[in-house]
């Protein structure tokens, strides 16, 4: 049933972003919502086969995210058109998500973590919300790049602003990500700081961010390196995320 679930959850979100290529908005609202249901149902199956949160494998933690994102690409949708090509990457990043789960096992994580402790589930439950967030601002900001080209700063600078502040929000649960994982190490091993590939895969991440939030300057040459260099953090944290499922 779970891969029943999934498939077609996978499957309807493919028609979702072909109405959407094909501008019918009465399309795309009822198969956006069912393949968000389908998604939200079997992140519930795995949990009802688990016994525990969804929060911690690729498998799980990628369904998790494109159920958030699947939600924002929703609430989109009900702004009206000014973001209707955002959705197109919306949608686009939720397909990308589902065709990389194809190469992972399709199964709830093992015991490799204690799932019932809260600094744990916290740490990943923060790095889900970030990451989708991010590959929201990242639709945004190409949205605004392309719509600057098109039509200028008039009808750009809004899209620009709202993906600039899903960036920083998403910049900030990670870094609660980041606290609560300085808490499950000091606790579990007596230290908040580990000289391993993790530790500097979530350090490269942090920097990252420092220089996406301190590029100077003021103007369009600006703006663009800053939409840039922002819509960027969908890749850097979707690599460090794929490097890190192998440690």
């Amino acid at each position: 049933m779970l891969l029943t679930t999934y498939y077609s959850a996978f499957l309807i979100y493919g028609v979702t972003f072909l109405f959407r290529i094909l501008g019918s908005k009465k399309g795309e609202l009822p198969l956006s919502i069912v393949a968000i249901l389908l998604n939200g149902i079997a992140l519930v199956l795995m949990y009802l086969k688990s016994g525990y949160l969804p929060f911690f494998n690729i498998f799980e933690s990628f369904l998790l995210t494109t159920f958030i994102l699947g939600c924002l690409g929703l609430y989109s949708l009900l702004l009206g058109d000014p973001l209707k090509n955002a959705r197109t990457w919306i949608w686009l990043e939720i397909l990308i998500l589902f065709g990389m789960t194809l190469f992972f096992q399709k199964q709830p994580s093992t015991g490799q973590y204690d799932h019932g402790y809260l600094y744990i589930v916290l740490f990943h439950l923060f790095r889900i919300v970030s990451f989708a967030l991010i590959l929201n601002s990242t639709a945004l900001f190409i949205e605004f790049r392309n719509r600057r080209k098109a039509e200028g700063n008039a009808n750009a600078n809004g899209i620009y602003h709202m993906g600039r502040n899903f960036f920083l929000l998403g910049a900030l649960f990670f870094l609660m990500g980041e606290y609560v994982g300085i808490i499950w190490s000091q606790e579990g091993w007596g230290d908040f700081w580990h000289w391993n590939a993790t530790f500097f895969q979530s350090t490269a991440i942090v920097i990252y961010f420092m220089i996406a939030f301190h590029i100077p300057g003021k103007g369009r040459r600006a703006e663009d390196i800053r939409a840039f260099v922002g819509g960027m953090g969908s890749f850097v944290i979707l690599a460090m995320t794929i490097l890190r499922s192998f440690y």
